[in-house]
């Protein structure tokens, strides 16, 4: 019998965290203001999660993505079950996309004024999509590269119109079923009725950049003197290619438009709630790159809490708050210019940043990250402690446990669908016959 872990390895391990722990240690005299909890303050809340499942099958993805909302009312579920022939690069995002897109409209949709929407992550995430689509379908670039502003602005004025109707539309079923299977994503439904657009995008020709990327990305890695970059970046058009699209290429970058305006749609309308993010999982360093030291933020306040107090004491403390501060803290992404004005709020958040704190909610617990799109305060602190127990809060527990999609019955479904479609046309089974595993 091997070993993974030799006694060297395992010294060596020790020997690194040691002196992280005593640089963090030696960094203490930076005054952190961890603020004791408040009084817990009645409140109604829905939270939010999302979930995924998929199968790869010989060249198709079928998959389930689905939202699940729990709290003071009754539960709320939306899902969606398609199919896409595998796309490298582009499939799987869209796949996260569409999940994260469900869970903002359910919660946009439940729930009434005085509901808090509690979400799982962190909005700083959220305002940080789309993920990054090959060069091949830039989306919306491309689409003002082939078709001009005026058609751009044609196809977004008319998406967002249906959306308003879309939300109209699922706010209705949803008060008369609390669960709804279809019509819940739009632009799979409507990307045929966009014809037009993408006919006249055929034949165009868009340059491609993925390799002047790769090859900036990798000299940016490299450490490399600043003038051998500028002689890189002066040099980019030769990493360049051209790219006539095809009717597929350009359906697809309609697709992906369509998809990435519904995602920033169902933000918006999100972002009108009184929200609050926790993150259980994050590797944040808000705190010590401002002391210069490698650690990340939770094992540094850790060492902070016992070393002032001598015990992990449950707090908070604001890491950032955008009304208190002249020095924005902007988020990375920028929205596309033409799409600023349709979704102000987003583009609010990108702009100063989004308020932000550690917080323990019990001697001991976890330490979470916590952003809102409210300021965080005693107040708003105070209202999600009332659900709360045990260092947990409840609420959140409840909708992970109801939106996973359970293995078996994704499972059971899914060759029920592949019985179904090779029974009803015997070669279909080359599309769907190989899998690299029956889930994933």
């Amino acid at each position: 019998m091997y070993r993974l872990i030799s006694k060297d390895q395992a010294d060596k391990i020790l020997n690194m965290l040691i002196s992280e722990l005593r640089e963090a240690e030696n960094a203490l005299s930076g005054k952190i203001e961890w603020k004791p909890l408040p009084e817990k303050k009645e409140s109604k809340v829905y939270a939010v999660d999302g979930s995924q499942g998929k199968a790869r099958l010989s060249g198709t993805i079928i998959y389930t993505v689905a939202s699940f909302a729990f709290g003071n009312g009754k539960s709320a579920r939306l899902v969606y079950t398609n199919a896409m022939i595998y796309n490298h690069g582009i499939s799987d995002q869209i796949i996260r996309l569409q999940m994260e897109t469900l869970e903002n409209k359910l919660g946009a949709l439940v729930g009434t004024e005085e509901h808090m929407i509690l979400m799982d992550g962190t909005l700083t995430g959220s305002l940080t999509r789309p993920p990054v689509y090959p060069e091949s379908v830039r989306g919306i670039t491309t689409v003002m590269e082939t078709l001009g502003d005026k058609m751009l602005e044609d196809l977004i004025k008319d998406f967002i119109d249906r959306l308003d109707y879309h939300y109209y539309d699922l706010s209705r079923r949803l008060k008369e079923k609390r669960e709804l299977y279809s019509g819940v994503i739009l632009a799979d439904d409507v990307i045929g009725d966009y014809s037009e657009f993408y006919k006249a995008m055929e034949g165009k020709e868009v340059v491609n950049y993925d390799g002047a990327l790769k090859k900036l990305r990798d000299a940016l890695r490299t450490n490399m003197p600043q003038d051998e970059i500028i002689k890189i970046a002066e040099r980019l058009e030769e990493y360049t290619e051209p790219k006539t699209l095809t009717l597929e290429d350009a359906k697809n970058t309609i697709h992906v438009v369509l998809g990435y305006l519904e995602y920033l749609y169902s933000l918006e309308k999100l972002l009108q709630k009184e929200l609050i993010y926790i993150a259980k999982s994050f590797y944040n360093r808000k705190i010590t790159s401002k002391f210069g030291i490698s650690a990340v933020d939770v094992p540094f306040l850790d060492a902070y809490l016992l070393k002032v107090y001598g015990e992990e004491l449950p707090g908070y403390y604001v890491i950032y708050d955008p009304e208190k501060t002249e020095e924005k803290k902007r988020i990375a992404h920028r929205l596309p210019r033409v799409l600023r004005k349709y979704f102000p709020t987003v583009q609010e958040f990108i702009e100063k940043g989004v308020p932000s704190a550690y917080i323990r909610t019990m001697k001991g617990g976890v330490i979470y990250l916590l952003q809102s799109n409210r300021t965080i305060d005693d107040e708003l602190i105070g209202k999600l402690l009332w659900h709360e127990s045990s260092g947990y809060i409840r609420p959140l527990q409840r909708a992970h446990e109801g939106v996973k999609i359970e293995q078996r019955m994704f499972k059971a479904e899914l060759e029920a669908l592949m019985n179904y479609l090779k029974r009803k046309n015997k070669e279909l089974r080359v599309f769907i016959k190989y899998g690299r595993s029956p889930l994933e």
